[in-house]
Formats: structure tokens, sequence, C-alpha cells
């Protein structure tokens, strides 16, 4: 039998919520809402120069090493080093810094945006003067919009076949044909970023291979 998958959550950084999940996912990965810290980078620096900065450092496919590097840039060049919040949130840099979540599966979500929709699309059926019975009325309405939606997009996915982009022809295929639709726009994403990889030795192990592989190489180096 496989083992179970790691649990991922993403939410705003409400204490109480965090301590919510550390108590009932102690194994959790508890990942900051992208929206939200830029959102706090905007109210609590005012400086549109560093929110820029901060959301490439939050957002950019870099290693640990680049992104040290990039933080003390921009708290160097905003002047906020000293700034208690700046320093607080560099504490959190593992909750929220793709570098150091990389390899955590969040099947690309880095807002609690779906979690906000689904509320949003719940107010439109039931409203707080409701009784119980009005409630359940309106929440079962709800949840069979909710499932013709699904079902619209499981149809979508299910027929047509996407215009093949990548260089990597058989993998695109393959997702294709596993994948939603929005999951293989996301899927084909990941590929695309592949290309800047660049494959430097291939070595024979008992039951596969290793490979060495170099980030980011410039066109016609060897």
């Amino acid at each position: 039998m496989g083992g179970v998958a790691p649990k991922s959550v993403i939410t705003d950084g409400d204490p109480a919520m965090r301590i919510a999940i550390q108590k009932i996912f102690p194994t959790a990965h508890h990942r900051l809402c992208a929206w939200h810290l830029l959102r706090n980078a905007t109210s609590n620096i005012c400086d549109p120069r560093f929110t820029q900065l901060f959301k490439h450092c939050m957002l950019a496919d870099i290693e640990i090493d680049e992104f040290e590097v990039m933080w003390e840039a921009m708290v160097e060049e905003c002047g906020v080093r000293e700034v208690e919040w700046v320093q607080d949130l560099y504490r959190k840099k593992y909750s929220w810094a793709t570098a150091y979540i990389r390899g955590r599966f969040f099947a690309g979500i880095r807002t609690t945006s779906r979690c906000e929709s689904l509320h949003a699309k719940l107010g439109r059926f039931v409203e707080s003067r409701y009784g119980v019975i009005e409630f359940v009325t309106n929440f079962q309405r709800c949840v069979d919009f909710l499932r013709d939606n699904e079902d619209e997009m499981e149809f979508r996915s299910c027929y047509g076949t996407p215009v093949l982009q990548t260089h990597f022809i058989e993998l695109e295929k393959s997702g294709a044909t596993r994948f939603t639709r929005e999951m293989f726009w996301r899927y084909r994403e990941s590929l695309n970023r592949c290309v800047r990889v660049r494959i430097n030795a291939c070595v024979e192990i008992e039951g596969g291979q290793t490979f060495t592989v170099q980030k980011y190489c410039k066109p016609g180096m060897t």
C-alpha cells in the first residue's frame, strides 16, 4: 500500500488557525497566502518598490542562496532592515518563500482565494436570516450548482486534445490524458520551465539513471 501524502494548508496567517492546524494536522506544511502577504507588505511598509521586490523574493523559482542574496539586497535598498514587521516576515520564510517550500505539494495554489471564492458562491444561496430548513434547502441548491459546474469542466477535459507546445512531447501528451484542463495548463508551465535545464551527465544505476543538470544555461554554452 502507498503512503499517505503529506498535508499542506494555506491560510491568511490567522493565529487561531495556525494553532488549530498544529493541533489537528501536526505534520502538515503551513503556507501563508501570497495575496494577504502582499497586502500586508503594502500596508506595513507603504513602499511600492518594496512590494515589487518582495513579490519577486516570494514567488521566484530560485535556489535558497539566491533567495538570501535577493532578500539582503531588498532590505538594503528599501532601508527596512530594522523594521520589526520585516524581521518577523523573514523568520517565517519557510511558510511563504518558494525557495524554501520547493518540493511541497500545493497543487499550484498560492492563495486562499479558492476558499474565499467558495464562501462567495455560498453567499449567493444562503443568508444569515435563514432558519434551519431554509438554510439546508438553499445549501443543497449551492451544492447542486457546484456539482453541475464540475460536471461541465470534466466534460471539457474528456473531449478534445490540447495543442502540444513544449519540447517534451511525450510528457506533455501524458499530462493531457491524465489531468483536468486547468491542471494541465499548470503542468505545461512546469514543463516549459524545464527547458531552462541542460543535462550535463547521465549515469546508469541499478533500476534507473541519475542525471546531473544545470539551470539557466545560456544559449550556445557547451
